[in-house]
């Protein structure tokens, strides 16, 4: 029985080292917003998602907080600016594509489950 839950650990445990922390997905779900933000030639619309990126850095560095990061704020700000560039650098026409859907079902799935209103009606 001890053989098998070693076994068992040994096999998970590269599994939970690769594990990103919460915190860094929430600063990518910040990066996308304000990246979308930039794509929209309604001002309403840029303002949403601009206020909902604002609000997932907030929330991103209330987790790093919690996860005990040296520097929560600089730490959050590395993930937001390289989500922010990635999702910049692949154009207005990203917002079509598979990967951006999937982001985006995430991070609505990760708000509701962490309770935050990231896009207030």
């Amino acid at each position: 029985m001890r053989r098998s839950i070693l076994a068992v650990a040994l096999v998970l445990l590269p599994c939970a080292a690769q594990a990103h922390p919460l915190s860094q997905r929430m600063a990518q779900c910040s990066g996308l917003f304000h990246a979308m933000s930039t794509f929209m030639s309604d001002p309403a619309r840029a303002e949403k998602l601009d206020k909902a990126g604002i609000a997932w850095r907030a929330a991103a560095v209330s987790q790093a907080q919690g996860e005990g990061q040296v520097d929560p704020a600089g730490y959050v700000a590395r993930y937001q600016r390289e989500s922010y560039e990635d999702w910049r650098g692949r154009g207005k026409l990203s917002a079509f594509s598979e990967d951006f859907r999937d982001w985006a079902k995430y991070c609505n799935s990760l708000a509701k489950s962490k309770g935050l209103t990231i896009m207030p009606d």
